[in-house]
């Protein structure tokens, strides 16, 4: 049976407090040298996808990324190498900064790998449902262990976004517009079968709630990272079964998600449930964080979806939106016909074949061109 610790951290932790949690929540599960051995070269892959501070919980907690690595160097690994792919359109070296991450690579003498600038290798599937082979970075092969550090995410695309979907950053970005042209949950079930980290922690210190930080002092830890990521849809009040790319890599035979079939340890789950709002689609998410606008989505990949979310948010803050009540915005290669009126936007290269009066090029499209074209178009008339 798959053992996964539960963990409450106290409100506004430190690295301290966050590092006595994890201490805590590995000798539950055995110690930590139960996933990792002393001297070995281990890959830390957080979730840093976008260029967001800290503050915007988006990204995995920088106390989290610090406090583990305390405790591995107190353990006495070899090499510690934080390793990150952002999504497309992305530089990853610029989110990391964003994050102080650099800042706290040279503090702890620790390397930053953005995969992008490394090579990726070919990895055959061995049930597909979409994709026969997936192309993953090959740097996985140069360490000896992988601790995966997603961040505990509801977001539009699937809906939530834990371990499983975390190991999506280990693939190049034409895999990653792949996965999205054949159907994320499929691809994310064929994934799931060719990566297998040693250790998923989730980081629901502050959660994503549909983009936007919800403080919610929560730690998942185990080493099955379907388990890991069943307890933790659990923890925020939802059904793991219900979500279908869990069904699917639990059908493939990654691990459970039943959790008569989990053994968690740790805190109680009706003690840490923390609600959290879900949307099942991105034009479901984004009609409630912005009513003002009307989104017609084809199944955009992340980077849009990423890029939509700063545009708006800017040009909310700017009175952009306003000042354009009948905006309608079409996003995703899916969308086949504009909509009726004269206040329509295409957004990225998978639009530009609608032949939209008012397109934003770009594959993602820049969250400021955005805000400086929808200006342009609509409040300077």
């Amino acid at each position: 049976m798959a053992r996964v610790s539960l963990l409450r951290t106290p409100p506004s932790p430190d690295t301290g407090m966050i590092r006595e949690c994890l201490r805590n929540g590995l000798e539950l599960l055995g110690g930590i040298h139960a996933f990792v051995r002393r001297g070995a070269r281990v890959m830390l892959k957080p979730n840093v996808g976008s260029v967001a501070a800290p503050q915007e919980a988006r990204n995995t907690d920088p106390r989290l990324i610090e406090a583990l690595i305390q405790l591995l160097q107190e353990f006495g690994v070899g090499e510690i190498v934080i390793a990150e792919s952002a999504i497309v359109g992305f530089d990853t070296q610029v989110a990391f900064r964003a994050m102080g991450l650099d800042r706290l690579a040279h503090r702890y003498r620790v390397q930053l790998c953005d995969l992008k600038q490394q090579p990726f290798v070919t990895r055959k599937v061995r049930h597909p449902f979409v994709l026969p082979e997936i192309e993953v970075s090959g740097f996985l092969d140069e360490v000896d262990t992988l601790i995966n550090l997603p961040k505990l995410k509801t977001i539009s695309a699937v809906p939530v976004s834990f371990g499983l979907k975390n190991l999506k950053g280990l693939i190049s970005d034409g895999e990653k517009r792949r996965f999205h042209n054949r159907g994320l949950p499929k691809a994310l079930g064929d994934l799931g079968q060719v990566v297998t980290p040693q250790l998923t922690i989730v980081d629901g210190i502050v959660a994503s709630e549909l983009y936007e930080p919800r403080e919610a002092n929560l730690i998942v830890i185990g080493s099955d990272v379907l388990a890991v990521d069943a307890v933790a849809a659990a923890a925020i009040g939802l059904v793991p079964a219900e979500v279908e790319y869990f069904r699917l890599a639990h059908e493939a035979g990654m691990g459970p998600i039943d959790l008569d079939e989990i053994e968690v340890v740790g805190a109680a789950l009706a003690e840490t449930r923390v609600f959290l709002r879900t949307a099942p689609t991105e034009s479901e998410a984004f009609s409630m964080l912005f009513p003002e606008v009307a989104i017609l989505d084809g199944e955009a990949c992340s980077g849009c979806i990423g890029s939509l979310y700063m545009g708006l948010k800017t040009a909310r803050a700017r009175g952009l939106l306003d000042s354009a009540p009948a905006l309608k915005l079409v996003v995703g290669p899916g969308v086949k016909e504009l909509p009726p009126g004269k206040q329509v936007l295409c957004l990225g290269n998978c639009t530009k074949p609608l032949a939209a009066a008012h397109f934003l090029p770009g594959c993602p499209f820049i969250s400021i061109e955005f805000c400086a074209l929808l200006h342009k178009a609509f409040l300077d008339q």
